[in-house]
């Protein structure tokens, strides 16, 4: 709380944020991502702010997770999407002094460094009179996080830029389209305080899958969308099944078959990875069952003064102006 009072006292010219998210949501390996924000009206995701025109680009960071960020601002990925947003634009661009509050822990699972590239490429885009259209700009987004995870995908930068949960349609000129939801489900977002990077969850996935396995996979993830234009709440749970990451990834986050066997007997609806991990999601048909799910994983899963467990919904904003 003191770090928010603090933060509210220094000055900028204009303001922007990008919410927290959840790559896959279990059953949509690459394919879903959901956008979330807590309850509570805590900012959980990164602030970008716009202080002056400056001779030079400037980057001063603050924050919950700063100190895990290397000491050299110059490599910041606030930084290169100011350079890539230049690149695209074919233009040199007045240089600014910048401020990122870096609210999200790195290497978590909640879409810590695509927040710092949406926030970014969103406030240059709105600060420079939104040269680039919404595509273009989520385009944008996903080849700079692709820089990041080894590999260009949506499942991140899309939530956290349009908000919703999203579901990717490859080879579509459209990149995603939002999906229904359960307006009373909550999601318990519980970080443990270490890390686990992207490329090395992506390095213990199975390179191919079978065809039966595919099957499944297409199958399940149709259910659920289904599912979700239908209504069907208890057949969308059903679904949620992660065919694809979970098994490879399990044995990095021992915890997790335990975990997810306590809350299912206190009827939590659904225990999952978030994104590469090793942030749990807990999804909760209320604002009660919420709540003891929080408390159970704040004690059971929590390891450091880094975690943070989070009661939320569904962020439907995404990308915005403070």
């Amino acid at each position: 709380m003191q770090a928010e009072l603090a933060n509210k006292t220094l000055s900028y010219q204009k303001r922007y944020y990008a919410p927290a998210s959840t790559g896959n949501f279990s059953v949509g390996f690459d394919l879903l991502g959901a956008a979330f924000e807590p309850l509570n009206g805590e900012l959980f995701g990164d602030v970008l702010d716009i202080v002056a025109p400056s001779r030079t680009l400037e980057l001063d960071i603050v924050g919950r997770y700063r100190h895990q960020l290397p000491a050299d601002n110059s490599t910041n990925l606030v930084l290169q999407c100011f350079a890539a947003f230049e690149q695209k634009l074919g233009r040199v661009l007045p240089k600014l002094a910048l401020r990122l509050h870096k609210n999200l822990p790195v290497g978590s699972g909640l879409g810590s460094s695509a927040c710092s590239i949406v926030v970014a490429c969103y406030a240059f885009n709105d600060y420079f009179g939104k040269p680039l259209s919404d595509t273009e700009l989520l385009t944008l987004m996903a080849e700079a996080e692709g820089g990041v995870s080894g590999s260009v995908h949506y499942d991140n930068v899309a939530p956290s830029f349009l908000g919703g949960l999203q579901l990717m349609l490859p080879q579509s000129e459209r990149i995603c389209r939002s999906l229904p939801w359960f307006e009373h489900w909550r999601v318990v977002l519980s970080y443990p305080g270490t890390v686990l990077s992207t490329k090395a969850a992506r390095a213990v996935l199975p390179k191919e899958l079978s065809l039966a396995h595919s099957i499944n996979f297409a199958g399940m993830l149709s259910r659920f969308v289904s599912a979700l234009y239908a209504a069907d709440e208890a057949d969308a749970v059903a679904a949620l099944q992660d065919l694809v990451a979970e098994p490879a990834r399990t044995p990095l986050i021992s915890e997790l078959p335990t975990l997810r066997l306590a809350l299912v007997e206190m009827g939590v609806l659904h225990l999952g990875i978030s994104g590469a991990g090793p942030t749990l999601f807990a999804l909760c048909a209320n604002d009660a069952q919420a709540q003891l799910a929080a408390t159970y994983l704040s004690r059971h899963y929590e390891k450091n003064q880094d975690a943070t467990t989070q009661i939320c919904r569904l962020s439907l904003a995404g990308a915005r102006a403070l």
